[in-house]
């Protein structure tokens, strides 16, 4: 401990002494010539310019939006205020799309990027302007930029520290300008242009190389030889004397003297050069279509590289352009608002739909979907009698001679798959399983109290944002009603189920945890720490999205129904918005509107099947192989059928399950099911 205390005594003291930049106080100017960067580089070189073109566009494409803490531990889209008119547009002269894509373009032929920030007379943030980079010079102090100067026309401006973005790349070499991917690819840059005006003169001079013209007599005189050489070149010189025959007689020999294309093999030093400047730039060469790129082009091979260029190029660059705006703008207010990318609509895109068909069938045919929810996430309409689900060989033991088909969610009991199983009766569970049963029980419901909570928030923050369209469209509608100016999902956006998603997450993994400490302290399987790793904690947490998406599904149907209708019978968007009673209409609101009890049943929900799936993974990796369902409050006018196991909850309640089959079993919404262990070792009658 004394060395470490030592050394970072040192630094302390290095630092308050010793200044990290050189010629402090003056304004100093990098090493590069950027004029000679984009003359030569961007305007010139074809790959160049397509690699800065596609990192340039493809860091403005994603949708950039502002949000901020929610109470719930989540966050929210912010569509009002300064910074939110600042994201949308920067100054009077250009939208969010186009200032990304010149920042961009100045970040990589420059290495470094600056927009100035106009202010108002309160001091607030009015405007930003990208300023070219050849322009600002940059004064520097001990630990940083101490101020900046912008000469334009002759005339030096300084400029605050503060009111400058500058955003640079990493230079190892220079205290505080950026590196420009242009400097290190300067030499392969050059040597491509200089093989394409090797190309351009070689066809100037038709193709012909230069060479010698050998006369076997003497020449008398210097004069002699320049006429000679003048009429040479007079004759099959320049372009418009290509391919014309020369005729020489027995006293003069043409020889050659350069290599051809061929014999110098341009071919692969044009692929050299491209490859090691797409390499500089983290761009694939066929993205661009480079032709050491296009020698390798399949559909597989382009999709795999575009993935890569995203993960690899694409999202580390917008991380960086983020949290230049988060630290150079947004830090200024100081209201936790940041600003953030939607990536969906991009990585939909990437997205393979064949790879997604094949991987939704085989869901499918796993038993995991039923046929209509396999076809609604594919994009196509529910079918009568589509409430079918596969149930594959290998999740249950059939009768000899009997085959395994598909089975529809109403069909008959498991035990019919397993006839030992129908004679049981129930007997003595695990030591200390009924206590385990009634801690759960309690802690189900203080669970479900604080997740309604945040849930019953959510969907007023939903209905609140959906207020907000609609009032916006009630002030400025017209008597059209052929169409409206806002869909579903202005309403409920994805973003929203996106929102769901992380406070269902973080539900399921407080639930998760606690119930591991409750069969712990129990001490009825033994112990087994918590971890996100293990594949039941990994399962359950992976699903919330899943379930967010179909909460929302529910509520997004309801509205698409309200605008569908509203639009056959003429409803202005008042009446679309608010409803018609009197035509018993609910209107979009009415659909928004989420009372306490729903969101009381959502939770009660989600804590039921997190706990039970929980403590079904918990006693598999335990060595247990059979649990008890335990559902007291099951009521025998319940028809509600559980596709996982065919029955209703009083005729599920006291039954013995296998652990897998158990995990089948998903109970309907607002369910009381809870899996009691049996002993460690037991065994049905009548199985082996």
């Amino acid at each position: 401990m004394a060395f470490w205390d030592t050394l970072l005594r040192k630094q302390q003291e290095l630092s308050t002494t010793v200044p990290l930049n050189l010629d402090v106080g003056q304004a100093s100017y990098p090493d590069v010539n950027y004029e000679n960067f984009a003359a030569e580089g961007y305007a010139k070189n074809e790959i160049v310019h397509a690699c800065i073109r596609e990192l340039a566009t493809s860091a403005a494409s994603p949708r950039y939006y502002v949000q901020a803490p929610s109470q719930d531990g989540g966050s929210v889209e912010v569509e009002t205020g300064l910074l939110y008119d600042l994201t949308s547009k920067p100054n009077p002269y250009s939208d969010w799309y186009s200032f990304i894509e010149r920042l961009v373009t100045f970040l990589m032929v420059a290495g470094n990027a600056y927009a100035i920030k106009e202010r108002a007379r309160s001091d607030q943030v009015s405007a930003l302007y990208l300023l070219r980079p050849d322009r600002v010079s940059i004064v520097a102090g001990d630990y940083g930029a101490e101020s900046y100067v912008y000469t334009v026309g002759g005339k030096e401006y300084g400029v605050e520290a503060r009111d400058m973005c500058h955003l640079a790349l990493p230079n190892p070499g220079g205290d505080i300008y950026g590196l420009s991917p242009l400097q290190v690819a300067a030499r392969t840059v050059n040597l491509d242009l200089n093989m394409t005006d090797f190309a351009k003169v070689y066809f100037q001079n038709a193709g012909v190389p230069s060479g010698l013209l050998k006369v076997k007599r003497r020449l008398t005189s210097q004069e002699e030889a320049s006429t000679i050489r003048a009429r040479w070149r007079s004759q099959f010189g320049a372009v418009n004397n290509f391919h014309r025959i020369a005729i020489l007689d027995d006293d003069a020999e043409y020889q050659p003297m350069s290599n051809s294309p061929k014999d110098m093999e341009l071919s692969g030093l044009h692929n050299l050069t491209e490859s090691r400047i797409c390499a500089v730039f983290g761009v694939p060469p066929i993205l661009v279509g480079a032709n050491v790129g296009l020698q390798r082009s399949t559909f597989s091979n382009y999709r795999e590289a575009r993935l890569a260029f995203h993960s690899e190029t694409l999202e580390p660059m917008v991380a960086r352009i983020l949290r230049y705006f988060n630290r150079n703008l947004f830090d200024e207010y100081g209201t936790n608002e940041t600003l953030t990318v939607d990536w969906a609509a991009m990585r939909s895109v990437l997205d393979d739909q064949a790879a997604t068909t094949t991987r939704l069938t085989a869901l499918f045919a796993g038993g995991i979907l039923t046929l209509n929810e396999t076809r609604e996430a594919l994009g196509f309409d529910a079918v009568s009698d589509g409430a079918l689900r596969r149930i594959p060989s290998s999740i249950f033991e059939v009768a000899e001679g009997q085959e395994a088909a598909p089975v529809a969610v109403d069909a008959e009991p498991i035990e019919q798959a397993h006839p030992a199983l129908a004679q049981i009766k129930a007997p003595r569970v695990a030591p200390r399983g009924m206590i385990l049963r009634r801690r759960l029980i309690e802690e189900r419901e203080e669970e479900t109290d604080g997740l309604a909570a945040k849930v019953l928030r959510h969907f007023r923050g939903v209905r609140n944002r959906a207020d907000g369209v609609l009032g916006r469209h009630m002030e400025r509608q017209t008597a059209e009603t052929k169409d409206y100016p806002f869909a579903t999902s202005d309403m409920l956006p994805p973003i929203e189920t996106g929102n769901l998603s992380r406070i269902l997450e973080a539900a399921y993994r407080k639930v998760s945890k606690k119930t591991f400490g409750a069969v712990n302290d129990v001490g009825v399987a033994g112990t087994l720490d918590w971890s996100d790793k293990l594949p039941t904690v990994s399962r359950i947490l992976t699903q919330a999205s899943t379930r967010a998406a179909m909460i929302h599904r529910t509520t997004d149907k309801a509205i698409s129904k309200i605008i569908q209708v509203g639009l056959e019978r003429g409803y202005s968007i008042e009446q679309v918005a608010r409803g018609v009673p009197d035509d018993k209409f609910p209107g979009i609101r009415s659909a928004l509107t989420e009372t306490e009890n729903r969101s009381r049943l959502i939770a009660r929900t989600e804590v039921m099947r997190t706990q039970n799936q929980t403590t079904v993974g918990f006693y598999e990796e335990q060595g247990f192989g059979y649990v008890r369902a335990d559902d007291v409050d099951g009521d025998p006018d319940d028809t509600f059928v559980d596709p996982g196991d065919g029955r209703t909850c009083a005729e599920r309640h006291g039954r013995i399950y296998t652990l897998d089959d158990a995990a089948l079993v998903d109970d309907h919404p607002n369910g009381t099911l809870n899996w009691t262990p049996m002993p460690r070792g037991f065994k049905p009658e009548g199985t082996a």
